[in-house]
């Protein structure tokens, strides 16, 4: 068992979701029983190759087997899902995960974001941050990126500004895609100054690399915005 786990478990880091499927398959025909391990790195590979059904059908069967999933196990299948465009299915295994008195953490609720994002569920990603928030997780700025893209498809442009500005008070970094999201908020909205601003922010990244003085700057950009509503870029609304 140990050698096909192994094996396995390289497959799945290679993306190799076929070698990794026969495998398993393998495994089962020398009569030996898969562990958790076993399903949980077939899982992932499943969700890499956008396999989502043979991953959901994987962790039932893991299931059926009577071996107990793990916070992997879940992490596993929602990637799956989220990869799949499946919020749904996503969104019942992290109620499930709960109810078992399984605790979701960063990765499960990241991937659930991300869902919800792909989908256009900008409201349930807002909520779902917020649920995270009370389970004293911190978004990060995978978490902040999904909620930001979410709304920016949703033509929320307000509410992705507010998201940057969550940023800043949690001392992160918005990073290429954070600015590029919001830029493309601004321009879908019709704020061709604000996302002037933030193009001129991005370039100034790339040059400020330590949160308090990064901060610091944008701290003053907000402050600017609020007084004459245009140049800098941001706005307090």
């Amino acid at each position: 068992v140990i050698g096909y786990t192994y094996t396995i478990s390289a497959c799945e880091k290679g993306g190799q979701w076929q070698h990794a499927l026969g495998l398993f398959v393998g495994m089962q025909h020398n009569e030996l029983l898969p562990n958790a391990i076993s399903y949980n790195s077939t899982i992932c590979v499943f969700g890499k190759g956008g396999q989502w059904q043979r991953a959901l059908g994987l962790f039932a069967g893991l299931l059926h087997n009577e071996l107990l999933p793990n916070v992997i196990s879940y992490n596993s299948t929602i990637s799956a899902c989220e990869k799949g465009g499946q919020w749904r299915c996503a969104l019942g295994l992290l109620v499930e995960m709960q109810q078992i008195a399984l605790l979701p953490n960063a990765i499960s609720y990241n991937s659930m974001i991300s869902a919800c994002e792909k989908a256009g569920q900008w409201q349930r990603a807002l909520r779902l941050v917020v649920g995270m928030q009370h389970s004293e997780l911190l978004p990060d700025v995978i978490s902040y990126n999904s909620m930001i893209s979410a709304c920016e498809k949703a033509g929320q442009w307000q509410r992705a500004l507010r998201l940057v500005v969550g940023m800043q008070h949690s001392e992160l970094l918005p990073d290429v895609i954070s600015y590029n999201s919001m830029i493309s908020a601004c321009e879908k909205g019709g704020q061709w100054q604000r996302a002037l601003g933030l193009f001129v922010g991005m370039l100034h990244n790339e040059f400020c690399h330590h949160v308090e003085f990064h901060n610091q700057w944008l701290g003053e950009g907000l402050e600017m915005a609020a007084r004459t509503g245009t140049s800098c870029g941001y706005a307090a609304n």
